[in-house]
Protein backbone atom coordinates (compact mmCIF):
# COMPACT_ATOMS: atom_id res chain seq x y z
CA UNK A 1 0.00 0.00 0.00
CA UNK A 2 1.17 3.28 -1.28
CA UNK A 3 -0.38 5.17 1.52
CA UNK A 4 -2.04 4.44 4.74
CA UNK A 5 -3.24 6.77 7.08
CA UNK A 6 -4.52 5.18 10.63
CA UNK A 7 -6.38 6.37 13.15
CA UNK A 8 -5.54 9.99 12.61
CA UNK A 9 -6.47 12.89 15.19
CA UNK A 10 -5.57 16.74 15.06
CA UNK A 11 -6.52 19.10 17.01
CA UNK A 12 -5.36 22.70 17.82
CA UNK A 13 -2.65 23.09 20.76
CA UNK A 14 -5.49 24.99 22.26
CA UNK A 15 -7.03 21.45 22.51
CA UNK A 16 -10.02 21.94 20.01
CA UNK A 17 -10.23 19.32 17.26
CA UNK A 18 -9.47 19.12 13.56
CA UNK A 19 -9.72 15.94 12.82
CA UNK A 20 -10.99 12.49 14.54
CA UNK A 21 -9.97 8.87 13.80
CA UNK A 22 -9.20 9.18 10.50
CA UNK A 23 -8.27 5.99 8.49
CA UNK A 24 -8.17 5.34 4.64
CA UNK A 25 -5.81 3.60 2.20
CA UNK A 26 -4.63 4.64 -1.02
CA UNK A 27 -2.93 2.00 -3.28
CA UNK A 28 -0.33 2.67 -6.20
CA UNK A 29 -1.99 3.92 -9.72
CA UNK A 30 -5.29 4.88 -7.52
CA UNK A 31 -6.82 8.01 -7.11
CA UNK A 32 -9.04 8.93 -4.47
CA UNK A 33 -10.93 11.90 -3.55
CA UNK A 34 -11.75 13.39 -0.04
CA UNK A 35 -15.21 15.54 -0.31
CA UNK A 36 -16.78 18.11 2.02
CA UNK A 37 -17.53 21.58 2.40
CA UNK A 38 -15.49 24.21 4.22
CA UNK A 39 -14.45 23.46 7.48
CA UNK A 40 -14.56 20.12 7.04
CA UNK A 41 -10.70 19.10 7.68
CA UNK A 42 -9.67 18.19 4.41
CA UNK A 43 -6.90 20.66 3.66
CA UNK A 44 -5.88 19.62 7.64
CA UNK A 45 -5.58 16.17 6.34
CA UNK A 46 -3.32 17.29 3.38
CA UNK A 47 -1.19 19.64 5.46
CA UNK A 48 -0.87 16.83 8.00
CA UNK A 49 0.34 14.41 5.07
CA UNK A 50 3.01 16.87 3.82
CA UNK A 51 4.37 17.96 6.84
CA UNK A 52 3.04 21.36 7.22
CA UNK A 53 1.00 21.37 10.09
CA UNK A 54 3.17 23.80 11.70
CA UNK A 55 3.25 24.40 16.16
CA UNK A 56 -0.16 25.33 16.05
CA UNK A 57 -1.37 21.81 16.00
CA UNK A 58 -0.65 17.88 17.39
CA UNK A 59 -1.18 14.87 15.58
CA UNK A 60 -1.41 11.30 16.32
CA UNK A 61 -1.83 8.19 15.01
CA UNK A 62 -0.14 7.26 11.88
CA UNK A 63 0.73 8.74 8.33
CA UNK A 64 2.61 5.78 6.36
CA UNK A 65 4.07 6.44 2.99
CA UNK A 66 5.82 3.41 1.88
CA UNK A 67 5.70 1.74 5.45
CA UNK A 68 7.58 5.20 6.77
CA UNK A 69 5.52 7.14 9.41
CA UNK A 70 5.51 10.60 7.98
CA UNK A 71 4.42 12.37 11.18
CA UNK A 72 7.77 11.09 12.94
CA UNK A 73 10.11 11.43 9.61
CA UNK A 74 14.24 12.54 10.41
CA UNK A 75 15.06 15.85 8.40
CA UNK A 76 17.20 13.81 5.85
CA UNK A 77 14.07 11.69 4.87
CA UNK A 78 11.82 14.52 4.89
CA UNK A 79 14.32 16.14 2.24
CA UNK A 80 14.20 13.04 0.06
CA UNK A 81 10.36 12.14 -0.05
CA UNK A 82 8.94 16.14 -0.16
CA UNK A 83 9.10 17.54 -3.46
CA UNK A 84 10.24 14.29 -5.24
CA UNK A 85 8.25 11.51 -3.88
CA UNK A 86 4.75 13.36 -2.92
CA UNK A 87 3.77 16.38 -4.15
CA UNK A 88 1.74 19.00 -3.45
CA UNK A 89 -0.86 21.13 -5.71
CA UNK A 90 -1.90 24.24 -3.75
CA UNK A 91 -4.60 26.51 -4.19
CA UNK A 92 -4.08 29.21 -5.32
CA UNK A 93 -1.59 29.38 -8.78
CA UNK A 94 -1.03 33.16 -8.45
CA UNK A 95 0.85 33.21 -5.29
CA UNK A 96 2.77 29.64 -6.95
CA UNK A 97 4.99 31.46 -9.69
CA UNK A 98 7.52 34.46 -9.62
CA UNK A 99 6.46 37.23 -12.01
CA UNK A 100 9.30 38.52 -13.26
CA UNK A 101 10.76 35.02 -13.99
CA UNK A 102 9.88 33.15 -17.33
CA UNK A 103 7.34 30.36 -16.68
CA UNK A 104 10.10 27.61 -18.75
CA UNK A 105 12.60 28.68 -16.75
CA UNK A 106 10.62 28.11 -13.21
CA UNK A 107 9.98 24.44 -14.03
CA UNK A 108 13.76 24.22 -14.88
CA UNK A 109 14.54 25.29 -11.43
CA UNK A 110 11.69 22.88 -10.24
CA UNK A 111 12.77 19.84 -11.66
CA UNK A 112 16.61 20.27 -11.26
CA UNK A 113 16.15 21.01 -7.53
CA UNK A 114 14.83 17.19 -7.33
CA UNK A 115 16.02 15.23 -9.84
CA UNK A 116 19.67 16.73 -10.78
CA UNK A 117 21.20 17.81 -14.41
CA UNK A 118 19.38 16.71 -17.22
CA UNK A 119 19.75 18.13 -21.01
CA UNK A 120 18.04 21.23 -21.82
CA UNK A 121 16.06 19.39 -24.76
CA UNK A 122 14.66 16.43 -23.23
CA UNK A 123 14.04 18.32 -20.10
CA UNK A 124 12.05 20.85 -22.85
CA UNK A 125 10.55 17.66 -24.40
CA UNK A 126 9.55 16.44 -21.20
CA UNK A 127 8.10 20.18 -20.32
CA UNK A 128 6.01 20.20 -23.40
CA UNK A 129 4.36 16.70 -23.43
CA UNK A 130 3.08 17.51 -19.83
CA UNK A 131 1.55 20.48 -21.13
CA UNK A 132 -0.44 18.92 -23.67
CA UNK A 133 -1.91 16.49 -21.56
CA UNK A 134 -3.46 18.97 -19.57
CA UNK A 135 -4.76 20.55 -22.59
CA UNK A 136 -1.90 23.63 -23.06
CA UNK A 137 -1.51 23.13 -26.79
CA UNK A 138 1.04 26.59 -27.18
CA UNK A 139 4.05 25.00 -25.34
CA UNK A 140 6.80 27.19 -26.34
CA UNK A 141 5.00 30.43 -26.48
CA UNK A 142 3.82 29.62 -22.55
CA UNK A 143 6.86 28.07 -21.56
CA UNK A 144 8.34 31.89 -22.52
CA UNK A 145 5.96 33.61 -20.90
CA UNK A 146 5.99 35.54 -17.77
CA UNK A 147 3.00 34.94 -15.25
CA UNK A 148 1.08 37.72 -14.47
CA UNK A 149 0.59 37.26 -18.85
CA UNK A 150 -1.65 34.03 -18.19
CA UNK A 151 -4.94 33.33 -17.13
CA UNK A 152 -5.60 32.00 -13.85
CA UNK A 153 -7.04 29.04 -15.32
CA UNK A 154 -3.73 28.33 -17.28
CA UNK A 155 -1.87 29.12 -14.15
CA UNK A 156 -3.63 26.56 -12.82
CA UNK A 157 -2.56 24.26 -15.42
CA UNK A 158 0.99 24.91 -15.05
CA UNK A 159 1.18 24.42 -11.03
CA UNK A 160 -0.25 21.01 -11.81
CA UNK A 161 2.40 20.54 -14.19
CA UNK A 162 5.37 22.28 -12.02
CA UNK A 163 3.94 18.68 -9.66
CA UNK A 164 4.26 16.40 -12.50
CA UNK A 165 7.64 17.17 -13.72
CA UNK A 166 8.55 15.82 -10.71
CA UNK A 167 7.63 12.32 -11.44
CA UNK A 168 5.92 12.11 -7.47
CA UNK A 169 4.76 8.77 -7.05
CA UNK A 170 1.89 10.50 -4.37
CA UNK A 171 0.61 13.44 -5.81
CA UNK A 172 -1.43 15.26 -3.33
CA UNK A 173 -3.65 18.09 -4.79
CA UNK A 174 -5.48 20.50 -2.87
CA UNK A 175 -8.61 21.86 -4.51
CA UNK A 176 -6.58 22.22 -7.36
CA UNK A 177 -9.45 22.91 -10.14
CA UNK A 178 -10.52 26.12 -8.55
CA UNK A 179 -9.70 28.69 -10.94
CA UNK A 180 -10.48 26.00 -14.24
CA UNK A 181 -14.34 26.37 -15.42
CA UNK A 182 -16.59 24.28 -14.76
CA UNK A 183 -16.82 23.19 -18.40
CA UNK A 184 -13.13 22.04 -18.71
CA UNK A 185 -13.23 21.44 -14.69
CA UNK A 186 -13.91 17.13 -15.54
CA UNK A 187 -11.81 17.21 -18.83
CA UNK A 188 -8.76 18.43 -16.65
CA UNK A 189 -9.82 15.89 -14.00
CA UNK A 190 -9.67 13.17 -16.95
CA UNK A 191 -6.37 14.09 -17.83
CA UNK A 192 -5.17 14.08 -14.15
CA UNK A 193 -6.47 10.71 -13.74
CA UNK A 194 -4.43 9.56 -16.63
CA UNK A 195 -1.05 10.16 -15.18
CA UNK A 196 -2.18 7.03 -12.58
CA UNK A 197 -1.84 4.37 -15.85
CA UNK A 198 2.06 5.11 -15.33
CA UNK A 199 1.96 4.48 -11.62
CA UNK A 200 1.52 7.61 -9.94
CA UNK A 201 -1.23 7.95 -7.44
CA UNK A 202 -3.67 11.21 -6.51
CA UNK A 203 -5.20 12.23 -3.44
CA UNK A 204 -7.58 14.83 -4.73
CA UNK A 205 -9.75 17.41 -1.88
CA UNK A 206 -12.23 18.89 -3.38
CA UNK A 207 -16.01 20.67 -2.44
CA UNK A 208 -17.65 19.48 -5.28
CA UNK A 209 -18.38 16.28 -5.89
CA UNK A 210 -18.78 16.22 -10.04
CA UNK A 211 -14.88 16.58 -10.14
CA UNK A 212 -14.58 13.60 -7.59
CA UNK A 213 -16.81 11.40 -10.21
CA UNK A 214 -13.11 10.69 -12.10
CA UNK A 215 -11.84 8.87 -9.23
CA UNK A 216 -11.41 5.58 -8.60
CA UNK A 217 -13.00 6.00 -4.64
CA UNK A 218 -14.68 8.51 -2.75
CA UNK A 219 -14.49 9.77 1.04
CA UNK A 220 -16.36 12.11 2.56
CA UNK A 221 -15.87 14.47 5.34
CA UNK A 222 -17.93 16.21 7.79
CA UNK A 223 -16.83 18.48 10.53
CA UNK A 224 -13.33 16.17 11.19
CA UNK A 225 -15.07 12.83 10.49
CA UNK A 226 -15.21 10.52 7.56
CA UNK A 227 -19.21 10.09 6.62
CA UNK A 228 -19.08 7.51 4.67
CA UNK A 229 -16.43 6.56 1.77
CA UNK A 230 -16.48 3.69 -0.97
CA UNK A 231 -16.10 3.13 -4.99
CA UNK A 232 -17.27 6.33 -6.66
CA UNK A 233 -19.72 4.38 -8.28
CA UNK A 234 -21.49 3.42 -4.82
CA UNK A 235 -21.04 6.73 -3.76
CA UNK A 236 -22.78 8.55 -6.45
CA UNK A 237 -25.64 5.89 -7.20
CA UNK A 238 -26.10 4.77 -3.64
CA UNK A 239 -25.20 7.34 -0.95
CA UNK A 240 -26.53 5.80 2.57
CA UNK A 241 -25.69 9.05 4.60
CA UNK A 242 -27.49 12.24 4.77
CA UNK A 243 -24.60 14.73 4.65
CA UNK A 244 -23.52 12.67 1.31
CA UNK A 245 -27.15 13.03 -0.11
CA UNK A 246 -26.91 16.57 0.41
CA UNK A 247 -23.87 17.04 -1.37
CA UNK A 248 -25.44 15.47 -4.53
CA UNK A 249 -28.80 16.85 -4.50
CA UNK A 250 -26.12 20.63 -4.05
CA UNK A 251 -24.51 19.88 -6.94
CA UNK A 252 -27.58 18.76 -9.29
CA UNK A 253 -28.95 22.19 -8.23
CA UNK A 254 -26.13 23.82 -9.50
CA UNK A 255 -25.95 21.58 -12.76
CA UNK A 256 -29.98 22.81 -13.12
CA UNK A 257 -29.04 26.40 -12.44
CA UNK A 258 -26.10 26.41 -15.23
CA UNK A 259 -28.46 24.86 -17.43
CA UNK A 260 -30.76 27.63 -17.07
CA UNK A 261 -28.34 30.40 -17.58
CA UNK A 262 -27.27 28.95 -20.63
CA UNK A 263 -30.65 28.56 -22.05
CA UNK A 264 -31.38 32.40 -20.98
CA UNK A 265 -28.34 33.80 -22.65
CA UNK A 266 -28.99 31.46 -26.06
CA UNK A 267 -32.87 32.79 -26.15
CA UNK A 268 -31.52 36.71 -25.35
CA UNK A 269 -29.21 35.82 -28.43
CA UNK A 270 -31.67 35.13 -30.76
CA UNK A 271 -33.90 37.70 -29.82
CA UNK A 272 -30.85 40.32 -29.79
CA UNK A 273 -30.81 38.38 -33.41
CA UNK A 274 -34.16 39.46 -34.75
CA UNK A 275 -34.09 43.03 -33.67
CA UNK A 276 -30.43 43.76 -34.68
CA UNK A 277 -27.42 42.38 -35.27
CA UNK A 278 -24.29 40.46 -33.44
CA UNK A 279 -21.54 42.25 -34.95
CA UNK A 280 -17.65 41.32 -33.74
CA UNK A 281 -15.09 44.59 -33.10
CA UNK A 282 -11.30 43.75 -33.65
CA UNK A 283 -9.85 44.43 -30.12
CA UNK A 284 -5.95 42.75 -30.95
CA UNK A 285 -5.99 39.40 -31.87
CA UNK A 286 -9.59 38.55 -30.94
CA UNK A 287 -12.94 38.96 -31.94
CA UNK A 288 -15.21 41.14 -29.22
CA UNK A 289 -18.85 41.03 -29.57
CA UNK A 290 -21.15 43.52 -29.26
CA UNK A 291 -24.35 44.38 -29.88
CA UNK A 292 -26.26 46.95 -32.51
CA UNK A 293 -29.60 47.41 -32.20
CA UNK A 294 -29.77 48.79 -35.55
CA UNK A 295 -30.10 46.73 -38.06
CA UNK A 296 -29.32 49.82 -40.79
CA UNK A 297 -26.00 50.50 -39.52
Amino acid sequence: MLLEVKDLNISLTSGKSVAEHISFQLGQGEMLSIVGSSGAGKTTICKAIMGLLGNAYRADGEILFQAENLLNLPERKRQAIYGKEICLIMQNPMTAFNPSIRVGRQLEKTYLLHHGKMPKQEMQRLFAGILQRLGLEDTQRILNSYPFTLSGGMLQRLMIAAALICQPSLLVADEATTAIDACNRIGLMRELKSFCKDGMSVLFVTHDLRSASVSDRILVMDRGRIVEQGKTEQILNTPKEDYTKYLLNACRLERREMSCSRSLASSMMQSFSRSGRLLYKSRGNKGVPFLNSSPNQ
